[in-house]
């Protein structure tokens, strides 16, 4: 079983743009570049669930027991029963103050993630359906169904519906998501997760903690690799309320380095890998 996560995505954060000097602030990029970093940040959320999924099904895949359990690694605890329903395994992970030690991120996760697989990865049909009950992370209630479908060779279709996390002031952020993911490398290696190349296209739609709409249109694939923090090359059309931008993450290096074009002009920016 390989990984099947969203995009890795990082936040942005602006740096002393290389076309601005220090007295000539241009509010409206500021403005873009941190909606831009709210929403990356709500993608390194749903990453980090992606994370811990592919991380428990891996370890489950050689099993063919009816009912197990298992406490894996970590701060705090990590628990997994798994039981079968015809030939599709259910796998509950329950979360308690679980802080993965093998994560990019040190947060805290509580709560229920039910995961059903039907299927083999690699195989010629798959499917996986993922949904939380009373999950957080850091305190942030995180909700929604996630699909994951194989629609061709290393080819798959995803989608979120319902995306929803409900931050710890009280504000939220929705989420739906249509996207097509293809793994270009690491599909030979299937239980080395770390050495994996995705190409991301598609769509993602909601509505901002600030209450602004917000659209993302995938102009130019974009690219992740599991052993670095940040994307590494694709482009995004990015719509915030009346807002737009273009976020450009570079030409394949892993480096935290992007570029945002507002009105005409574009910036420098760095990427943070998400807290």
């Amino acid at each position: 079983m390989k990984r099947t996560s969203l995009i890795f995505a990082a936040g942005l954060m602006l740096m002393a743009a290389f076309t601005l000097s220090s007295c000539q602030k241009d509010e409206e990029v500021d403005s873009v570049v941190t909606l831009a970093s709210e929403d990356a940040d709500v993608d390194t959320y749903y990453d980090d669930v992606m994370t811990e999924v592919d991380e428990i099904t891996l370890a489950g895949d050689s099993k063919d027991s009816q009912l197990m359990y298992a406490t894996l690694g970590g701060q705090g605890t990590r628990t997994r029963k798994t039981s079968w329903d015809g030939n599709c395994r259910i796998d509950s992970l329950t979360y308690e103050n679980f802080v993965n030690a093998n994560s990019r991120y040190e947060r805290v996760k509580n709560g229920l993630i039910v995961i059903r697989t039907c299927g083999q990865y690699n195989g010629a049909e798959f499917e996986r359906t993922i949904n939380f009950k009373n999950f957080t992370i850091n305190g942030n209630l995180i909700e929604g169904t996630k699909v994951i479908r194989k629609t061709a060779e290393h080819e798959y279709q995803i989608s979120l519906t319902n995306g929803k996390i409900t931050f710890t002031d009280g504000t939220t952020y929705t989420r739906t998501v249509e996207r097509t993911r293809t793994w270009v490398e690491g599909y030979d290696t299937p239980f080395n997760i770390w050495d994996d190349v995705y190409t991301l296209e598609g769509v993602a739609t909601g509505v901002n903690r600030r209450g602004y709409t917000y659209a993302h249109q995938i102009t130019s694939a974009l690219m992740f690799k599991l052993s670095c923090r940040w994307l590494v090359q694709g482009v995004i059309d990015l719509t915030v309320g009346d807002k737009q931008a273009t976020i450009d993450y570079g030409n394949g290096d892993c480096d935290n380095i992007a570029y945002v074009t507002v009105n005409g002009r574009t910036y420098e920016v760095k990427l943070r890998g998400g807290k």
